[in-house]
């Protein structure tokens, strides 16, 4: 039971962490939150791959493999929009 609430722990952190930059991005909900959500990634991302990594060793299962994933992923996606941004003629 544990074992696999790592696994979805690690797969929740940064689905909640993509809904925020989505909304961030799109102004789907107005919230006060600036650019919080371009920032959370760097903190929260190396929490939820820890919890996949040990998901993965626990019980080598896909979910905390696709939890690593989309955390490292996620952790990226902030420094390459700001590459982007910046070579796209932003300040």
């Amino acid at each position: 039971m544990v074992k696999k609430l790592i696994s979805v722990g690690s797969i929740l952190i940064p689905t909640v962490l993509t809904i925020l930059i989505v909304n961030f991005l799109f102004d789907i909900v107005p919230l006060n939150i600036q650019g919080l959500p371009l920032v959370l990634p760097f903190v929260i991302c190396p929490i939820g791959a820890a919890l996949g990594l040990i998901g993965y060793k626990m019980n080598r299962d896909n979910l905390a493999r696709a939890g690593m994933i989309f955390n490292i992923g996620l952790f990226l996606f902030p420094i390459a929009f700001n590459i982007i941004g910046t070579v796209s003629g932003g300040v």
